[in-house]
């Protein structure tokens, strides 16, 4: 009877193991460290395994060292801590929560086998978890990080502005949603006069340009020469300033604008903590940060990413990509370390009406399309933080 009892938390590891690892690990995928550190993990009950195989149970040092070991292995699998709580979702940290309580349970009921002499079970348990590591090290070892695919834009054109046949149709319909709201939020947040604007990947210039015609004086940054070429083309007030860059490393000094904008960027940086520091860095005090990002849910992998392939014309691929996505906390966590406070979050979705559901028998995207704002962020959300401190107008242009 001990003995079979001995083998439940192992059959619930197991179980909740291969959740994990068929379900969790290959919905998200795995970043390089976590690929090197399970099989390690892996590998720490294999040595407390391979110890209790080969010690007799005479030997007076096993079980002293074999605790030492144990104690050492419930230590270790959490190491990537740090990694799961930037990429994991609620359903992922529930089940590490159960794997590391099972854990410890499960070493314990190995010792209990090899006291009563169970050697068969705990050399069945030591080949497979060998073979198991031997899976984790043939799976994921040439498997590499999905990369977003941000050079698609470049070919655009004239398509930025035109094509309804394409994705970008949906970024202009954003743009129609979002730009008047984030125009009225400049004037609540910096009053009437003209504000210093930086719209970071600003692409075509969709924002860039709807705020300089409303008066503001606007800087628009982008890596990719062939997007500000044609948001210059398009700039009817000829006074933005479009300049060629990388939103991680802008290129203007410190409390250098009233407001940056990021819309669509953060969700297409490996590192967007880094870039949200730089937005901190040249906001001036009060400052706002206005962005727009997606969220790292189920129901945003699904729309966003599969339905958007699923039924939009021309589509390529990995246009976004899941891990990339950011939970509001992590936005907010990121503007609080870059001296900023989060004001105002709303979610955002498509408008349940005729034009969504003629796209989604067509495939094209007309100008009809329509987003609105929603109390729900599972999708895509839209925000903005104020940089703390007073802040003092010394009335000088933008850079």
């Amino acid at each position: 009877m001990m003995r079979e009892a001995c083998l439940v938390p192992v059959v619930l590891q197991a179980i909740a193991m291969i959740v994990d690892e068929g379900y969790f690990h290959r919905r998200r995928g795995l970043p390089r460290w976590e690929r090197i550190g399970h099989p390690l993990d892996t590998l720490t009950i294999a040595i407390c395994l391979g110890w209790l195989v080969a010690m007799p149970r005479s030997s007076s040092h096993a079980l002293p060292v074999y605790i030492a070991l144990a104690i050492a292995s419930t230590l270790f699998v959490t190491k990537d801590e740090p990694i799961h709580a930037r990429l994991c979702g609620a359903g992922e940290h529930w089940l590490h929560a159960v794997l590391f309580v099972l854990h410890p349970i499960v070493l314990a009921a190995f010792a209990w086998l090899w006291w009563i002499g169970a050697q068969t079970i705990l050399v069945v348990q030591l080949t497979l978890t060998l073979a198991f590591i031997t899976y984790q090290l043939v799976y994921w070892w040439n498997r590499t990080e999905k990369r977003i695919n941000n050079a698609w834009y470049a070919d655009l054109g004239a398509r930025w502005y035109q094509a309804t046949d394409t994705p970008i149709a949906l970024l202009r319909a954003e743009a129609r949603h979002r730009n008047p709201w984030i125009a009225d939020e400049i004037t609540r947040a910096i009053g009437t006069r003209p504000a210093r604007v930086l719209d970071l990947g600003c692409g075509a210039g969709l924002l860039a340009n709807y705020l300089a015609e409303r008066g503001h004086h606007v800087v628009g940054l982008d890596t990719t020469l062939e997007n500000l070429l044609v948001a210059r083309d398009h700039d009817r007030t000829g006074r933005v300033i479009y300049v060629r860059g990388d939103a991680c490393e802008i290129p203007h000094p410190d409390a250098s604008f009233d407001v940056v904008c990021a819309m669509d960027l953060l969700e297409h940086v490996e590192d967007p903590s880094r870039l949200v520091a730089e937005v901190g860095r040249v906001l001036a005090p009060s400052g706002v940060f206005f962005f727009h990002t997606f969220n790292r849910t189920w129901q945003a992998r699904l729309v966003v990413i599969k339905g958007v392939e699923w039924f939009v014309k021309n589509t390529p691929h990995d246009l976004h990509v899941h891990r990339l996505f950011l939970t509001p906390d992590e936005v907010t966590a990121m503007c609080t370390a870059a001296g900023m406070e989060l004001s105002v979050l709303r979610g955002s979705r498509p408008r349940f009406r005729w034009p969504l559901w003629r796209m989604l028998v067509t495939g094209n995207v007309g100008d009809d399309f329509a987003f609105t704002f929603t109390p729900s962020t599972k999708l895509g959300y839209t925000g903005y933080a104020r940089k703390q401190s007073s802040y003092r107008d010394s009335g000088s242009q933008p850079p």
